[in-house]
């Protein structure tokens, strides 16, 4: 069995930033994938909780079909690294807007959401992927509404 190199800051912090950037221009869904572990996925959200590669297409097929305009801009990002993976404490502000059918108008969503993540190296492409991703608490700025 072959040993993983162990991930360095510099590329957790790039994917992280890789991340967000893809979710803000709704992406493919497929380069999304490439970013998370395919075997042990765990994802948890403040609505529902993904497990696997099958479930996280399906949670990013609702929510772009819900959210457009988003914007995700890095408050905090605290990583730890260790031989086998990377530990990460972040706050994201999360800002979209939505549109509810029979509303005349969208409604603008802002909100700091504090997340861990777990991110290992994949054996298949030696990149770093996202293994655990916990939604800890999504908190909606001043004046804005809740989800």
């Amino acid at each position: 069995m072959k040993t993983l190199t162990p991930l360095t800051e510099s590329e957790v912090k790039q994917l992280v930033s890789d991340w967000y950037l893809k979710l803000d221009v709704h992406a493919p869904v497929e380069e999304l994938l490439s970013m998370l572990a395919k075997e042990t996925l765990k994802m948890q959200f403040p609505e529902s909780s993904v497990h696997g590669q099958d479930e996280f297409q399906t949670w990013y097929d609702r929510v772009i079909h819900t959210f457009f305009d988003e914007v995700h801009t890095m408050q905090a990002l605290d990583i730890k690294t260790t031989l086998e993976q990377a530990d990460i404490q972040l706050v994201v502000r999360w800002e979209a807007s939505r549109w509810q059918t029979p509303a005349p108008k969208s409604q603008r969503l802002a909100f700091d959401a504090a997340q861990r993540w777990v991110v290992k190296r994949s054996p298949l492409t030696q990149k770093p992927v996202i293994e655990t991703y916990i939604v800890d608490s999504l908190t909606p700025l001043a004046g804005f509404p809740n989800l």
